[in-house]
């Protein structure tokens, strides 16, 4: 595929998020030019999130893969082309790799403050609302809860045929930065298979306040509610949860009944780690 061109040009938008493999997409396009001798030149493009604001854990490389290949948060604070970047020195590339800054864009926009149209990257994401809850609520990929794929607000809401939204709400009490409220969904050709045009108990989330919320902590904490409520329904996916997380610690963490506060804690140390880790790599 690479033997007719000059120069490989990756211009792809990411959400800020680990577990969108846009990024894992660019690094093996990255490794696989490197071989065959071409040049990569990235079009950055602005991290819809902004660049300021690092949370979740940061992946442990023994879980690395497709949905995380280098050890950043679940939510980055990052654009695809410092990621790169990175990558190509994590990884070890041997590729010859320019960055096309995008002009322009400072670090504290948000994507809805760039006066950029938002065209869905992927047929699920469709609007910074979704983008803004995914680092998150990704986590509920590995369970036999919907994220809501097959409706227009997939990953603003979680249900399933047996969540009680009242019970659920009511044990979890109030998040920072976000309202959450009951509804229903109904997903239509779901890509996860999930419920089919089936009627389903929900809880919908929006952001009240970007500044205080915390897609990663919610998920956890609404995580630790469900199968608190629903032990005998709730059904965790141990690879896939650990692969999405990138780490086995919230897992565990679930199993154990024991992280409501310990693991934020290490998560923002390893965040503070991070920051300093990043610091070369960035661009803006």
């Amino acid at each position: 595929m690479l033997s007719g061109i000059d120069v490989l040009v990756i211009d792809l938008q990411d959400i800020g998020s680990r577990t969108y493999t846009y990024l894992s997409t660019a690094l093996l396009a990255m490794r696989a030019a490197g071989a065959a001798g071409r040049d990569v030149i990235v079009a950055d493009r602005p991290n819809p999130l902004g660049g300021m604001m690092m949370q979740g854990p940061v992946l442990d490389s023994a879980f690395a893969s497709f949905v995380g290949m280098v050890p950043v948060p679940q939510r980055h604070g990052m654009t695809i082309g410092e990621l790169t970047r990175l990558g190509r020195e994590v990884l070890a590339l041997p590729v010859r790799l320019v960055v096309i800054p995008a002009v322009g864009w400072r670090r504290e926009q948000w994507f809805d403050a760039t006066g950029l149209p938002w065209v869905r990257p992927s047929p699920n994401m469709p609007d910074l609302e979704s983008a803004t809850h995914y680092p998150g609520l990704v986590w509920f990929e590995a369970t036999n809860l919907s994220v809501g794929r097959g409706t227009p607000i997939a990953f603003q809401v979680v249900g399933a045929r047996w969540l009680d939204p009242g019970a659920v709400q009511a044990r979890l009490g109030m998040e920072p930065g976000v309202s959450i409220a009951d509804t229903t969904i109904v997903p239509e050709g779901p890509t996860d298979g999930k419920y089919d045009g089936v009627r389903l108990p929900a809880l919908r989330f929006l952001v009240t306040d970007r500044g205080r919320y915390d897609s990663s902590r919610l998920a956890f904490r609404l995580l630790e509610t469900i199968a608190a409520i629903h032990g005998d329904s709730l059904v965790i996916r141990s690879a896939a949860m650990d692969r999405l997380a990138g780490t086995d610690r919230l897992r565990l963490a679930l199993r154990d009944r024991d992280g409501a506060e310990q693991l934020p804690l290490g998560w923002a140390l390893a965040l503070a780690r991070f920051a300093r880790t990043r610091e070369p790599y960035l661009l803006y």
